[in-house]
């Protein structure tokens, strides 16, 4: 049979209902007559017959139908009759429907003056509804309307059964069991439920049940404990509409099957904690909504085939929706009520942790939120998709991010930032912002758009910074970014920019491959746009031009400590400007400048109206100079034309030295011939 937990539960609340029972049987033993009504006479003993040794007397009062029957009289002390073996009918109504009450005894004392009676000695009292309570002892005060018994004593109706020390019922107020209060119920689908408790009331009037002091419930790996247990009946007594625990709430529920019916143990075990668990109740007792407040929590174990961490989940209120089958689809992180509602303030937001078991659990996740809802499959339990709003943190070791809005889709695999969003891996030494960022939970995949900022820290001392080095972190900026976790490849599409320090890279696409320490390469395609300063040499009086350079594509390989421009290459420095299929730069040892530049073949020299064509060039920042070579490198300046095998030019200089082919060397100096004055 399948096992609903909702109505093992509901069943086992309405137990509670037989001492409800209990109540309306006394209440109707005195009831109130009219001010003008005269004072009906104490019943008088009727004819008694004698069979043997065996005396049967009988007592009736009409006005209210109550009848004593005892097999002897042992005496009378005052107004005070004593019987042996008595037997008392006393009428009742229950649910609108009249009906009678049967206590038998081995002792009672009665009194009619006052309406008094005192049974002893194996008390039972039996209702035509199949109420069954047994005791030592039980008094009916009428003049008072109270009955009581100090005694302990059991009940049972039906599948419910039960034990007490001691019973007080007053007109009004209800029955108390006051000590050591003990519930079965005996439920076919599932296995008994045991209520303990120091003591309960009941009380049809206000149709309310509760149970106080050190308050246990148990259902086979279900587990509830709280100072009060608080349960709101149906108009009818039948249903339990609401129940409300509070104080120290502590409820573990214990692994159960993977999915209702199976065989299969699987599941998880799960632990919620507060200090108020209100709970409402449906048609047919099924659960609707429960809410845990005054800081809630919920600890969930791993299941055999689950990543083997503990997750916790705190909140001011925590409230859990279930479906018309009594299923559990949704939990609520919600802020608390009154002063507790103001965000930000310690214990106010929603934490979810999650905390590795053993030496290869993983780390420790963390996420704060404002508020949050997360979406079950009903049928497994398993999260389906989540939602967090207001001041997002998430952390884990080494990685942080922040949103104003988060968005987990369990399908898609997806968590979606956004709300200013930014990601902080102190690990890497990096932070991505963009206004919408998406991780994928599944693939490592991380993705953003919209103003995108990337930036990268020098991620270790000593080592060649190259273009990601220097004090400032180098900034990447795009409209798109992605990123492989398996590859680690990050592109970054759409006007993308980076920027070292005063170094930067311009093209539609730039691409980083990041395999491990020093080895990362950096690639832009589709037209680049690139500006490089190097350093002075020592001693230098200025700082050197900046180098500019264009291409199709460029390549930047950390490891090699080198840059290579292809397509179309165009690089300037000052007054000198190059033209040519491909260009290396090569930079210095600690990677932190450029040392020399190689261009061909072949290479295309323009300074001012200066053009000269070789193979081969090499300029060297330090001092500013462009050699070009070749088995013949020609030069135009305005109306002359030279030719060599090594041409020199100087950045911002008239000098350009020429090395003829001859063996001796020689050097023909030009001077610009300066355009004519207006």
């Amino acid at each position: 049979m399948k096992h609903d937990p909702a109505r093992t539960a509901r069943r086992a609340l309405l137990g509670l209902v037989l001492l409800v029972s209990l109540a309306v049987a006394w209440s109707l033993l005195r009831p109130a007559a009219p001010a003008s009504a005269p004072t009906t006479p104490p019943p008088v003993p009727g004819t008694g017959t004698t069979v043997g040794e065996m005396e049967f007397l009988r007592f009736r009062d009409d006005s209210r139908r109550i009848e004593v029957k005892a097999r002897k009289m042992v005496g009378q002390q005052g107004d005070a009759m004593l019987m042996r073996d008595v037997e008392a009918v006393l009428p009742f109504v229950s649910q609108g429907r009249p009906g009678t009450v049967t206590i038998r005894a081995d002792e009672c004392q009665y009194q009619p003056a006052l309406e008094r009676a005192a049974f002893k000695g194996h008390v039972q009292l039996r209702a035509e509804d199949g109420f069954e309570l047994d005791t030592d002892s039980l008094k009916y005060w009428g003049d008072k309307e109270r009955v009581f018994t100090r005694d302990p004593l059991r009940f049972k109706r039906g599948a419910i059964s039960g034990t007490a020390t001691g019973l007080e019922y007053r007109s009004g107020s209800g029955i108390l069991l006051q000590d050591s209060v003990r519930m079965r119920i005996e439920d076919a689908a599932g296995p008994p439920t045991d209520v303990l408790s120091q003591s309960a009331t009941a009380s049809r009037e206000e149709r309310v049940i509760t149970f106080s002091g050190a308050v246990l419930v148990r259902q086979g790996t279900r587990e509830l404990k709280s100072e009060r247990l608080r349960l709101d009946m149906s108009e009818g007594m039948d249903a339990v509409e609401r129940a409300a625990a509070t104080g120290n709430v502590d409820l573990l529920t214990g692994a159960g099957p993977v999915l209702p019916g199976s065989t299969a143990r699987g599941g998880v075990s799960k632990r919620l904690r507060s200090q108020r668990l209100d709970v409402e109740f449906g048609a047919k007792g099924i659960l609707r909504q429960a809410l845990a407040s005054d800081a809630a929590s919920l600890e969930v174990e791993p299941g055999p085939l689950e990543a083997q961490e503990r997750r916790r989940v705190t909140a001011p209120r925590l409230r859990f929706d279930f479906d018309e089958q009594g299923q559990l689809f949704a939990v609520h992180g919600l802020r608390g009520a009154g002063a507790t509602a103001r965000p930000g303030g310690a214990g106010r937001r929603a934490v979810l942790t999650a905390e590795p078991l053993g030496p290869t659990g993983g780390s420790a996740r963390r996420v704060e939120s404002d508020l949050f809802e997360a979406t079950l499959h009903p049928a497994t339990g398993a999260v389906k998709g989540a939602e967090f709003e207001g001041a997002i943190v998430f952390s884990e070791p080494g990685r942080k991010a922040w949103a104003g809005h988060s968005s987990y889709d369990q399908a898609a695999g997806t968590l979606v930032l956004t709300g200013d969003p930014r990601i902080v891996d102190e690990a890497e030494g990096s932070e991505l912002r963009g206004r919408q960022i998406r991780i994928g939970t599944r693939t490592r995949a991380v993705s953003a758009s919209g103003s995108v900022r990337h930036s990268i820290a020098r991620k270790e001392a000593g080592a060649r910074p190259g273009i990601f080095g220097g004090q400032e972190p180098t900034v990447f900026v795009c409209r798109e970014f992605e990123f492989d976790g398996e590859t680690r490849t990050a592109r970054y599409r759409e006007n993308a920019l980076v920027r070292s320090g005063t170094d930067e890279v311009r093209a539609p696409l730039i691409t980083l491959d990041d395999p491990g320490p020093s080895r990362r390469r950096m690639s832009a395609t589709g037209g680049t746009t690139s500006v490089l300063h190097p350093r002075p040499a020592k001693g230098a009086a200025k700082e050197p031009a900046a180098v500019e350079a264009r291409s199709r594509e460029m390549l930047y390989e950390e490891a090699a400590s080198r840059i290579v421009y292809t397509g179309d290459v165009e690089i300037r420095q000052g007054d000198i400007l190059t033209r040519s299929p491909e260009a290396t730069v090569m930079l210095t040892k600690d990677g932190g400048t450029l040392e020399r530049l190689l261009a061909g073949e072949p290479v295309e020299v323009h300074q001012g109206v200066r053009r000269a064509n070789g193979e081969r060039g090499v300029y060297t920042p330090a001092n500013e100079t462009f050699v070009l070579t070749g088995e013949k490198v020609v030069l135009h300046d305005a109306d002359r034309r030279l030719e060599g095998r090594i041409l020199t030019f100087e950045v911002g200089s008239d000098r350009i030295r020429v090395d003829g082919r001859e063996e001796e060397r020689t050097e023909a100096v030009f001077r610009r011939k300066e355009p004519a004055k207006p």
